[in-house]
Protein backbone atom coordinates (compact mmCIF):
# COMPACT_ATOMS: atom_id res chain seq x y z
CA UNK A 1 0.00 0.00 0.00
CA UNK A 2 1.75 3.51 -0.84
CA UNK A 3 2.04 6.09 1.52
CA UNK A 4 0.87 9.68 1.11
CA UNK A 5 3.70 12.30 1.62
CA UNK A 6 3.31 15.55 4.03
CA UNK A 7 3.61 17.28 0.28
CA UNK A 8 0.74 15.37 -0.75
CA UNK A 9 -1.74 16.42 2.74
CA UNK A 10 -0.86 19.73 1.98
CA UNK A 11 -2.26 19.78 -1.86
CA UNK A 12 -5.58 18.33 -0.19
CA UNK A 13 -5.40 20.64 1.98
CA UNK A 14 -5.19 23.43 -0.55
CA UNK A 15 -7.41 21.75 -2.73
CA UNK A 16 -10.03 21.89 -0.51
CA UNK A 17 -9.47 25.25 0.64
CA UNK A 18 -9.99 26.04 -2.78
CA UNK A 19 -12.55 23.98 -4.39
CA UNK A 20 -14.65 23.36 -1.38
CA UNK A 21 -15.65 27.15 -0.97
CA UNK A 22 -19.49 27.14 -0.31
CA UNK A 23 -20.75 26.96 3.28
CA UNK A 24 -24.41 26.12 4.38
CA UNK A 25 -26.12 26.75 7.39
CA UNK A 26 -29.06 24.86 7.95
CA UNK A 27 -31.41 24.64 10.95
CA UNK A 28 -32.81 22.29 13.69
CA UNK A 29 -34.33 20.21 10.98
CA UNK A 30 -31.39 20.19 8.37
CA UNK A 31 -33.24 22.60 6.31
CA UNK A 32 -30.74 25.34 4.45
CA UNK A 33 -30.91 28.76 5.99
CA UNK A 34 -28.52 30.07 4.25
CA UNK A 35 -25.20 29.10 1.79
CA UNK A 36 -22.19 31.68 0.71
CA UNK A 37 -18.84 31.71 -0.63
CA UNK A 38 -16.17 33.64 1.16
CA UNK A 39 -16.64 36.40 -1.73
CA UNK A 40 -19.31 37.18 0.92
CA UNK A 41 -18.44 39.84 3.99
CA UNK A 42 -19.31 36.85 6.15
CA UNK A 43 -17.09 34.48 5.28
CA UNK A 44 -13.64 33.54 5.64
CA UNK A 45 -10.67 30.93 6.28
CA UNK A 46 -9.11 31.68 9.64
CA UNK A 47 -6.44 28.84 9.94
CA UNK A 48 -3.00 29.53 9.80
CA UNK A 49 -1.56 28.40 6.67
CA UNK A 50 -0.27 24.97 6.59
CA UNK A 51 -2.33 23.78 9.88
CA UNK A 52 -3.54 20.03 9.31
CA UNK A 53 -6.94 21.73 10.31
CA UNK A 54 -9.07 23.85 7.53
CA UNK A 55 -11.16 26.59 9.24
CA UNK A 56 -13.48 28.76 7.78
CA UNK A 57 -16.14 31.13 9.88
CA UNK A 58 -19.38 32.36 9.05
CA UNK A 59 -20.72 35.29 11.11
CA UNK A 60 -24.61 35.79 10.48
CA UNK A 61 -26.56 38.38 12.18
CA UNK A 62 -30.44 39.06 12.44
CA UNK A 63 -29.97 42.09 10.72
CA UNK A 64 -28.65 40.50 7.75
CA UNK A 65 -31.04 40.88 4.78
CA UNK A 66 -31.30 37.16 3.89
CA UNK A 67 -32.35 36.06 7.61
CA UNK A 68 -35.84 35.78 8.77
CA UNK A 69 -35.88 35.72 12.13
CA UNK A 70 -36.55 33.88 14.46
CA UNK A 71 -34.37 31.42 13.15
CA UNK A 72 -33.03 28.44 14.64
CA UNK A 73 -29.19 27.61 13.67
CA UNK A 74 -28.06 23.79 14.20
CA UNK A 75 -25.26 22.80 11.57
CA UNK A 76 -22.85 23.63 8.99
CA UNK A 77 -22.07 22.04 5.69
CA UNK A 78 -19.32 22.34 3.20
CA UNK A 79 -19.82 22.51 -0.45
CA UNK A 80 -18.12 22.98 -4.28
CA UNK A 81 -21.21 24.27 -5.70
CA UNK A 82 -23.34 27.17 -5.34
CA UNK A 83 -26.75 25.87 -4.85
CA UNK A 84 -27.55 21.66 -4.71
CA UNK A 85 -24.96 19.01 -4.71
CA UNK A 86 -23.79 16.84 -1.83
CA UNK A 87 -22.33 18.15 1.28
CA UNK A 88 -18.41 17.12 1.40
CA UNK A 89 -18.24 18.15 5.23
CA UNK A 90 -21.34 18.36 8.01
CA UNK A 91 -20.70 19.79 11.49
CA UNK A 92 -23.10 19.73 14.22
CA UNK A 93 -23.43 22.44 16.76
CA UNK A 94 -25.76 23.36 19.84
CA UNK A 95 -28.91 24.63 18.44
CA UNK A 96 -29.00 28.31 18.12
CA UNK A 97 -32.29 30.60 17.71
CA UNK A 98 -31.11 34.26 16.69
CA UNK A 99 -34.66 35.78 17.40
CA UNK A 100 -33.64 39.75 17.29
CA UNK A 101 -31.70 42.14 14.83
CA UNK A 102 -29.29 42.30 17.59
CA UNK A 103 -28.56 38.45 17.52
CA UNK A 104 -25.36 37.17 16.01
CA UNK A 105 -23.93 34.01 15.48
CA UNK A 106 -20.45 32.88 14.58
CA UNK A 107 -19.77 29.24 13.33
CA UNK A 108 -16.53 27.66 12.79
CA UNK A 109 -16.58 24.47 10.14
CA UNK A 110 -13.36 22.64 10.61
CA UNK A 111 -11.92 19.97 8.14
CA UNK A 112 -8.91 18.58 9.48
CA UNK A 113 -6.37 16.55 6.82
CA UNK A 114 -3.91 14.59 8.72
CA UNK A 115 -0.08 15.47 8.42
CA UNK A 116 2.38 12.35 8.71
Amino acid sequence: MAEIKSAGYQAIRDFIQSNWTYIEIKDDSDTAVLRVSPSDSRVSWIHTAGNQTLQIQIVVKGSDSDISIPQTFALSAIFDTESGGTAYSEESFTAFTMESEEDEITVVHSIQVPQV
